[in-house]
């Protein structure tokens, strides 16, 4: 006999938030929780990496800057 997959994640799933909070009138809000956290972490990472790449942009046209004005005094 073969489990289908859903019903497995669903047991998972289940399984896990049982072994966080025994009492499923609380999952609702456990979840909304973990989830909240997870979009403001990963708006935070989108951020840093905005950031790093406007950086390194930047280091970029100073290099090449750079290298253009000493190409040009020879």
């Amino acid at each position: 006999m073969r489990i289908p997959t859903p019903a497995i994640a669903v047991a998972g799933a289940v399984w896990w938030l049982t072994t966080r909070e025994r009492n499923p009138a609380r999952w609702p809000a456990l979840l909304q929780g973990d989830i909240q956290r997870l979009v403001g972490d990963a708006r935070e990472a989108m951020v840093d990496g905005a950031h790093a790449g406007k950086r390194a942009e930047q280091a970029f046209d100073d290099d090449l800057a750079e290298a253009r004005s000493r190409a040009r005094t020879w």
